[in-house]
């Protein structure tokens, strides 16, 4: 009986976890963000704020682009996985909290985008950097 039990729990536990992994793999790649309020914590009363609320590049497939909401949430994706955290102004600069993103792979695509974790304006250009501070790319204004 013993034989048999040992067999069972090895069976369940196999189960367990082909089902954990296949609703992984089923996942979209939509995650939750956090939500938050963009706080401005320059001092200066700049408006960045106001000013990045919009779609950045293009909302199309293979395309990267950032959509900022006004209540601090940003959209978007590399051009093939998506990316969905939220947003704080600092000291003049956008930052980008951490978020979590599927990794599917997409031939041909150029996911530059992927590392962005904070931003600067310049005029209607969005200068995406990663976390050390070192510029990724542009994203223009789409409107």
């Amino acid at each position: 009986m013993s034989r048999n039990l040992a067999r069972t729990l090895i069976g369940v536990t196999v189960l367990g976890l082909l089902a954990v992994v296949g609703t992984a793999c089923a996942s979209d790649g939509d995650v939750a963000a956090p939500t938050s309020t963009p706080t401005d914590t320059s001092g200066g009363g700049d408006g960045l704020s106001a000013d990045i609320v919009g779609l950045w590049g293009e909302d199309a497939a293979g395309t990267p682009h950032l959509e900022f909401t006004s209540d601090g949430e940003v959209r978007g994706s590399d051009g093939c996985n998506g990316i969905f955290t939220t947003y704080t102004v600092e000291d003049g600069r956008l930052e980008l909290a951490q978020y979590v993103s599927a990794l599917k792979a997409c031939p041909g695509v150029d996911s530059w985008l992927r590392g962005v974790r904070a931003a600067e304006l310049d005029g209607d250009v969005l200068i995406a950097l990663d976390a050390t501070g070192a510029r990724l790319g542009e994203l223009s204004r789409a409107n």
